[in-house]
């Protein structure tokens, strides 16, 4: 049991108090998770950009993943191609929004709160949607470049890779663990308030 619910005028935990002294002890794991994040981010987009500036490169590579030919693809269709791609990054954006919001409600002492298990869980579902969208803008980009709508991978791997099952777990651990803390958090405010 908790000190709230074993000692009735006991101050809150200090995770709950916002108590200056815990922001101070986990700053700098809350600061290494937003650098983390803006690092990805920044890489994604840039290994993106430099990687799609190679039309002919591209075209092969999708080419002997679809053995076609793809040398004829207009302009219009590799830049919308090239535009779905940049959706997955903007979902990608968002988790690091989730994340940087997390952070900064932890970095104001508000670790065991609902607010802290909401924002957990906006990042599990942001995490949860950017995996859905990236296997879905595999699709969208294999069928603007091939010219035809490809549900289906010829080789089968394509669009399913071992790593989105993994950012799946991941991520619903992320949502999980939030429902935990926001339950937690409801209970221990309902205690104070009864106190």
């Amino acid at each position: 049991m908790s000190d709230t619910a074993i000692h009735h005028g006991a101050p809150l935990p200090a995770a709950t108090s916002g108590d200056p002294s815990l922001p101070e002890r986990i700053a700098w794991t809350c600061h290494a998770l937003r650098i983390a994040g803006v690092l990805w981010i920044t890489w994604l987009v840039v290994f993106v950009v430099y990687y799609w500036s190679d039309k002919a490169q591209i075209l092969k590579n999708y080419g002997q993943l679809f053995s076609l030919d793809l040398g004829d693809v207009s302009a219009a269709r590799y830049a919308a191609a090239f535009a779905a791609v940049m959706v997955s990054l903007l979902v990608g954006g968002a988790v690091v929004v989730c994340i940087w919001r997390l952070a900064g409600t932890y970095l104001a002492g508000r670790v065991f709160t609902v607010d802290a298990a909401l924002w957990l869980r906006r990042t599990g579902l942001a995490g949860i949607s950017a995996v859905i969208v990236s296997v879905l803008m595999r699709v969208v980009t294999a069928s603007i470049l091939v010219g035809q709508f490809l549900p289906i991978s010829p080789r089968g791997y394509y669009y399913l890779l071992p790593q989105d099952l993994l950012h799946v777990i991941f991520t619903g651990f992320l949502f999980a663990l939030a429902h935990i803390f926001k339950a937690a958090a409801e209970m221990a405010e309902d205690q104070a308030q009864i106190v």
